[in-house]
Formats: structure tokens, C-alpha cells, sequence
């Protein structure tokens, strides 16, 4: 397989004027984790202040505690938050306090971390609440993947205090989670900039999909959703295109990266592991933002691109990209 047939040949699909590449707003995946441990705090201010990101992704659980931390863990979106390769022996997060989840030592070995290990033993599973006290004066957006159970209260009621409803948007895969807060909160605002002049969400919330299922966008609608988030695989400019014409955002997501190096191994051969190519096939699709493991890379590519454009651009812009044409290897 290759990764341009995996979304359905998008460099070769019918255009229109929304899909020309434009620069994304990069959003670090779990922090920066080829930086630092993924999901901790020295990871998200790396993504913030050495690499620049516009914004940050993480993950999080409620405690039996009733304390909120940042962790992704083993396991899939049905029974998240499993512990053997992050910590070397089996549980959930959800089976301990607090307190106790932070005495545990990181397992280096167990191959859940794409960094060094000797980063790897400074570290432990932070609060939410520390992770915001330190990302908010940096102004980088956050992302918060209400990713256990019973998140979503607790969450909006510590972004509320910490007076951070505009820095950040609440995802998830369950539905229900976001729609229980458009519920809570289906204020509006204006917004002449991001869509001309409309009112928009002030609580920003995103539909995740994993698989796609063809009524993905009335799904979206359905829970009151300002942007829809699809996996890398799966971000179609067709499907880019009907986020957009509903006044949806939308933002292409790479898995961990443990999983991107299998997919790069084994189900696309013509593109590296969140290499410039990779990004480059989906941010040929119009998305609006690019959920990455590797920054650093993402950006390289959009000064190369901004090269190939030639110039600066003016205050004000859009800037469009240029990107040199690809040889599709053979399947």
C-alpha cells in the first residue's frame, strides 16, 4: 500500500479553492515526545518554547481519587489508560490514586517513549492542573482529550477557574462526552477573522474518529461540535471539504509512535515515519491543523515550502504553500 492510495489518491482528486495548502496550525501530539516523555509537563513546555508549536494535544483521566492527570496509556478507546509498557506491570491508571500513580517509576524499556531514556526516570504522570499552570502563560493553545470516564465536568470546571476557556478545546471519541458539554455550554461568539463574521462556539469541542463512518459529519453536527478530528489515514480532502462547508475546523491526528512506525514499516511504503513526505500528503488535503509527533519535521517543511513560494508574507495573509511534485512508489 501507499499512504496517497490509503487516502484515496487526494493529490490527484478534483480541487477546489478551499484545499489549497495553506499553513496548519501544528499542534504537538502528547507535547513533543522524540523531546520528552509524551504526556508530561517538560514535554508540553518543549513543544510550547523550544519547538514553537501554535498548540498542544493531551490526554486525560479522572482518578479514583477524583484527581485529574494527563496519561494516554496501553489499550484502545474502549478500556484506555492500561499501564504495562508505560510502568512494566499490568493495571489501569483508573485503579490508583493519585498520590500513588506519581510514585511510580516510568519503564524505560517497555517501549511506550519514543525519547532517550535517560529523560525518561526525571519525570511522572502530572495533574492537569499543572500542565495548565505551566502552558498558559506561554498562550500555546491545548487540546484536552477527555479520554476516561466522567472527565467532562471536572475538566471544564479547572479550565473555567483557571479562566482558560479560550486557550482550549475538549475532544473526544465518545460523543456523548462533547455533546454533554455543548449542553453545558452552547454560548456563542463572534468571530470575523476564523469565519467570516458568524457566530461561533466559545467552548471549542472536537469529534475524534478513528474509522470514518460515512454520516461522520452529521455525527459531528449532531453533538454540537466546532471541529471534527480524523486520523492521518483517513483525512480526505473530500472529507476536509464537507467539515468545512458545515463551518466545522478540522484537524488530522497521528497516532503514537509506536504505532506510526508500524504504519511506516508495514502499511505505506512511499513515505517515512512523520517524515516532510508524510506531511506533506496531508496537508495537501486543506486540513486545518496537524496533530504530530515530530514538529520539528512539520516545520522544516513549511520553511522549505515557504522558500519554494519565495518572499515573506504580509501581515495579514494567508500563506499559501508549494510543494515539489511525488513520485508514488509502487504498491
Amino acid at each position: 500500500n501507499t499512504l496517497i492510495q490509503g487516502v484515496e489518491k487526494i493529490l490527484t482528486a478534483p480541487r477546489h479553492q478551499d484545499t489549497t495548502p495553506h499553513r496548519p496550525t501544528i499542534v504537538g501530539h502528547r507535547g513533543a515526545p522524540y523531546h520528552q516523555p509524551e504526556n508530561t509537563l517538560p514535554s508540553f513546555l518543549a513543544a510550547a518554547r523550544e519547538l514553537h508549536c501554535d498548540a498542544i494535544e493531551l490526554d486525560v483521566f479522572r482518578l479514583k481519587c477524583g484527581t485529574l492527570v494527563v496519561f494516554h496509556g496501553d489499550g484502545n478507546d474502549q478500556n484506555p489508560g492500561s499501564l504495562e509498557s508505560y510502568y512494566g506491570f499490568s493495571g489501569s491508571i483508573l485503579d490508583y490514586t493519585a498520590e500513588e500513580a506519581r510514585r511510580f517509576a516510568f519503564d524505560a524499556s517497555g517501549g511506550a517513549f519514543a525519547c532517550s531514556s535517560d529523560k525518561i526516570s526525571r519525570t511522572t504522570v502530572p495533574t492537569l492542573r499543572e500542565v495548565l499552570e505551566g502552558i498558559k502563560p506561554t498562550g500555546v493553545k491545548v487540546t484536552i482529550e477527555l479520554k476516561g470516564p466522567d472527565t467532562e465536568d471536572p475538566v471544564v470546571d479547572l479550565v473555567e477557574e483557571m479562566d482558560m476557556v479560550d486557550q482550549c478545546t475538549f475532544s473526544s471519541f465518545k460523543l456523548s462526552r462533547i455533546e454533554h458539554i455543548r449542553k453545558r455550554h452552547p454560548e456563542t461568539t463572534v468571530n470575523g477573522i476564523d469565519n467570516e463574521h458568524k457566530a461561533t462556539y466559545r467552548y471549542k469541542t472536537g469529534a475524534l474518529f478513528n474509522n470514518v463512518p460515512d454520516n461522520f459529519v452529521r455525527l459531528a453536527e449532531d453533538v454540537g461540535a466546532s471541529e471534527v478530528h480524523l486520523r492521518y489515514d483517513t483525512c480526505t480532502t473530500e472529507r476536509v471539504k464537507a467539515i468545512h462547508d458545515k463551518g466545522m475546523k478540522s484537524m488530522a491526528w497521528f497516532c503514537g509512535p509506536r504505532t506510526m512506525k508500524r504504519d511506516s514499516e508495514m502499511k505505506y511504503r512511499d513515505v517515512g515515519n512523520e517524515d516532510r513526505s508524510m506531511y506533506r500528503v496531508v496537508m495537501e488535503t486543506g486540513v486545518d491543523s496537524l496533530c504530530v509527533n515530530r514538529p520539528d519535521v512539520l516545520f522544516d517543511l513549511l520553511e522549505a515550502a515557504q522558500e519554494t513560494v519565495g518572499g515573506e508574507k504580509a501581515e495579514g495573509e494567508t500563506m499559501f504553500l508549494s510543494f515539489p511534485k511525488v513520485t508514488v512508489a509502487a504498491a
